[in-house]
């Protein structure tokens, strides 16, 4: 009884973290200087709120990633075949829409999430759409341990995938219908990104075949999964024949300190692996160090240290910092996949963080 109460209250006092699980198991280049140092007087609001300006160089699509974005506005979509509510939380750029980011939750969290992320892409001008999925939110853990364990059934990953596949239909709706809004979105510039179980939803969007699970999305154009996981004892050999259809740009971000949250049994290592195993080409990783599972989370509500994971001091104190780096190089990433823009050197992380192309 105890335990279902720190369940529930954690869920309803932090509704915005993503908790890690295992369901499976069972036009001309421009130089951006995006990674020279910021100018540490910058607030992190500042920095988002400027869309970068203390670290983007030149002209025209810098002037557009200057932008700042409107007020997030919350709606439900209803996906009518399945009897289904998908509310959404929409960032609208202050400029004509150059793209969309759909950005899927980890389990236990909700729409507002991954809103330093959402932010920050936003200012780049893009519309980012945040996803809230029935089943696996942070309404779903107020039944407590039970409602926990529901959450984490490979159903909900399908669930998930769906929410996913329906957003990107009623994107194309809402554009080729004329939507208030919608028909100055550029289609062809879209991305999915999410953390933790949302990282799940993302790689099989991408093209990730396990137990039926295999069914990529052909319209995104790039990929962000923040603290992927393919499932404990999952070897690299099994990991590269499931990701061997991932095949279109794919940025990995995760840290040594990127573990396992309820005992599921996951490693820094094991989601590091999620970058050896995709295809040589088109893959991307961010490596941070001291950075944990909710440090991706992205949330400007710091989540604390619980029952679920313990975080350490360095982690929670760092967050700021590794928040920015990974605002800089997402957005710098993004820049290129979907504009065209050519990323910077990456020169300011930290001596032990690693930044990888393969």
């Amino acid at each position: 009884r105890e335990c279902v109460s720190r369940v529930a209250k954690f869920a309803l006092n932090t509704a915005s973290h993503e908790i890690s699980t295992d369901p499976l198991v069972k036009a001309r280049p421009m130089s951006f200087n995006l990674f020279r140092p910021v100018d540490r007087a910058l607030s992190r609001r500042d920095l988002l709120q400027t869309g970068l300006t203390a670290s983007v160089a030149g002209t025209g699509l810098g002037q557009a990633i200057a932008q700042s974005a409107q007020p997030a506005l919350a709606d439900v979509w209803i996906d009518v075949s399945r009897n289904r509510n998908i509310p959404v939380l929409i960032r609208w750029p202050n400029r004509t829409p150059l793209g969309v980011v759909i950005y899927s939750h980890g389990l236990g969290g909700k729409k507002e999430g991954g809103d330093v992320w959402g932010q920050a892409w936003a200012s780049l001008g893009l519309v980012v759409v945040h996803l809230q999925h029935a089943g696996s939110d942070a309404e779903a853990l107020k039944g407590g341990l039970s409602a926990l364990r529901k959450a984490m059934q490979p159903e909900q990953l399908a669930a998930r995938v769906s929410d996913v596949r329906f957003v990107v239909g009623e994107l194309n709706r809402r554009r080729s219908s004329g939507a208030a809004g919608w028909s100055a979105v550029p289609l062809d510039r879209l991305a999915v990104a999410g953390h933790s179980f949302g990282a799940r939803s993302t790689l099989v969007a991408a093209g990730w075949q396990r137990a039926g699970f295999g069914s990529a999305d052909p319209l995104p154009k790039a990929f962000i999964a923040l603290s992927p996981a393919l499932g404990a004892g999952v070897s690299l050999d099994q990991a590269r024949k499931e990701l061997a259809g991932v095949n279109r740009p794919f940025l990995i971000c995760t840290g040594s300190l990127d573990g396992e949250v309820l005992n599921n049994g996951e490693t820094p290592e094991a989601r590091r692996m999620v970058f050896d195993a995709l295809p040589a080409g088109n893959k991307c990783m961010l490596w941070l160090d001291q950075a944990d599972h909710f440090t991706f989370a992205g949330n400007n509500k710091q989540i604390p240290s619980s029952f679920l994971a313990r975080r350490t001091n360095q982690s929670t104190s760092m967050e700021r910092d590794h928040h920015e780096r990974v605002v800089r190089v997402s957005s710098a990433w993004l820049s290129e996949q979907l504009f065209g823009q050519g990323m910077g050197t990456v020169d300011s992380l930290a001596a032990k963080d690693q930044w990888l192309r393969g």
